[in-house]
């Protein structure tokens, strides 16, 4: 009974770490899955097992959150931050999912190049989420947010300009329009990399205030 109000937050740490990690492996899958469409069910497949363990990782963090009557941050800023990172596992999912249910047997190299854009901000989120543990304002956790924030703008580059050449090469509008879809998913993706950014930093600010 008295268990729930002692001091959880390893457990909280633990988990938001295991969250990030495993979103990082659909994150890899799905650069596999582009990489090999002719063959990429093990890669889709390996995806989906990560969500569906992230899903996992959200609701132990919620029920933790339920019976903790002390937390290491605000119980609304914990159940955002959850959210947001179980955002980016989803979109990623999303991607897996256009590729088998549309068909996808050939994609331009710039959306290769977004996932590996989408993994690069990922291995920050990972690294920046681990700095909730000692809640310090320095010097590291600028630069990951203004990592995070340049590789969103690279996502955006290479969004517009796939774009515009799917439109610019007269190809099939319905393939046109696949692949379009795909595009924007992945780059939601990595927009949802720095809205954890964002929440992080927010957080580390307001316990050092």
């Amino acid at each position: 009974m008295f268990r729930a109000w002692l001091p959880r937050k390893d457990e909280f740490f633990a988990l938001f770490d295991q969250h990030t990690t495993t979103a990082l492996l659909a994150g890899l899958a799905i650069r596999d899955a582009l990489t090999n469409l002719h063959d990429n069910a093990e890669a889709i497949a390996r995806v989906e097992r990560a969500e569906h363990a992230c899903d996992k990782i959200t609701h132990d963090t919620v029920d933790l959150l339920r019976s903790s009557f002390i937390t290491p941050f605000d119980r609304e800023e914990i159940r955002r931050l959850i959210s947001r990172l179980d955002d980016i596992v989803d979109y990623i999912e999303s991607a897996a999912h256009r590729l088998t249910l549309f068909r996808i047997l050939e994609v331009p190299p710039e959306v290769v190049e977004l996932a590996s854009v989408l993994i690069r901000t990922q291995e920050q989120v990972v690294d920046m989420v681990k700095m909730l543990r000692t809640m310090k304002k320095n010097q590291e956790m600028h630069d990951h947010v203004k990592e995070i924030n340049r590789l969103e703008n690279e996502g955006d580059k290479l969004h517009r300009k796939g774009i515009a050449a799917l439109f610019e090469n007269g190809g099939d509008p319905l393939t046109v329009m696949k692949l379009k879809d795909l595009y924007e998913i992945l780059e939601t993706a990595i927009d949802c990399c720095e809205d954890v950014a964002q929440v992080v930093e927010g957080i580390i600010i307001e316990h050092e205030s």
